[in-house]
Formats: C-alpha cells, sequence, structure tokens
C-alpha cells in the first residue's frame, strides 16, 4: 500500500494486549545496534536538560528539522509527540488523551511502504484549527492493522 487509507476509528472499549516482555531470552550478550543507541540516550542523565529544552523547541516548532536522527531514530519522534501530549507509549501502541475533541473530530491513516508503517493523525478542532502528524510506528508483523478506539476522551492506538 503507497497511499494514506482511512483506519476505522471505533467508539467502544479498546482491548488490553500487552505482551509480557519477562521471560524473553536475550540469548546472553547478544544486542542490536538500535538498542543499544535507545540504551545510550536513556542513560546519557547528564544530557537529559539540554534534550527536554531541545524537545521543546522541535514540538513546539511542529517539526523535527534533525533530519538524521528522524530517520535513525523514528521511534524519538514517536515518543516527542505522544508525551507531549501527555500520552502513553505501550509495548502494542500508544493512548492519548483528547479532552474537548468528539470521536468525528479525529481522522487517522495508515500508510505501509516496503517494512515501514507510518500513521497520520489529524485532529480538527472546534473552531476550525488542526493538528496532523505523521509518525513512524514499529512494525514487527507487516500483516498487522491498525486497531483505533476513542473511548472516555482518549485515543488508543494497538498494532
Amino acid at each position: 500500500m503507497t497511499e494514506w487509507e482511512l483506519v476505522n476509528l471505533s467508539d467502544s472499549k479498546p482491548e488490553t494486549i500487552v505482551e509480557d516482555l519477562s521471560n524473553t531470552d536475550a540469548g546472553g550478550l547478544e544486542s542490536e545496534v538500535e538498542n543499544l543507541h535507545t540504551n545510550f540516550w536513556q542513560e546519557a542523565n547528564h544530557l537529559k536538560e539540554v534534550e527536554n529544552r531541545h524537545l521543546q523547541v522541535l514540538v513546539s516548532s511542529g517539526m523535527i528539522p534533525e533530519e538524521h536522527i528522524a530517520n535513525t531514530e523514528p521511534s524519538r519522534k514517536l515518543d516527542w509527540f505522544v508525551n507531549e501530549l501527555n500520552g502513553r507509549i505501550n509495548p502494542d501502541g500508544l493512548s492519548i488523551p483528547l479532552k474537548g475533541l468528539e470521536i468525528d473530530d479525529i481522522e487517522i491513516y495508515q500508510m505501509k511502504t516496503g517494512e515501514d508503517t507510518q500513521i497520520k493523525l489529524k485532529f480538527i478542532e472546534k473552531d476550525g484549527q488542526e493538528l496532523e502528524r505523521v509518525l513512524n510506528i514499529p512494525s514487527d508483523n507487516s500483516e498487522s492493522a491498525i486497531q483505533a478506539n476513542f473511548f472516555n476522551n482518549r485515543l488508543y492506538l494497538r498494532w
């Protein structure tokens, strides 16, 4: 699929599916480069203040000028967006509080290009202002479909 497809948004309570990762065998010292890079950023406490201020500028401007960061670690862009909206990222999806919006004010699209899956979130406020973001999401299984629910003023996406 190389064009945006509208994701069906349900108003029912979402199913909670969280994988138990505590029993995962890492196979000794095996680790992927992406994991090492993520671990470095999580343990670099001395950079947190600079990173947080930089994050505020990036999110408030609505774009990430550092294409290299967005391309090498797309999960950071997703983390920034969800954290800025006081949401949560789960192993199988995310949830974002959207107080003041109705189900008709939310549009979600998905596009799969090769192994990558992107979602486009579009929120339309009562005064007509729009917030639109395109984000890469983790995609272990190319056949998995995105499930979207809007329940109790909270958007739940599962993949």
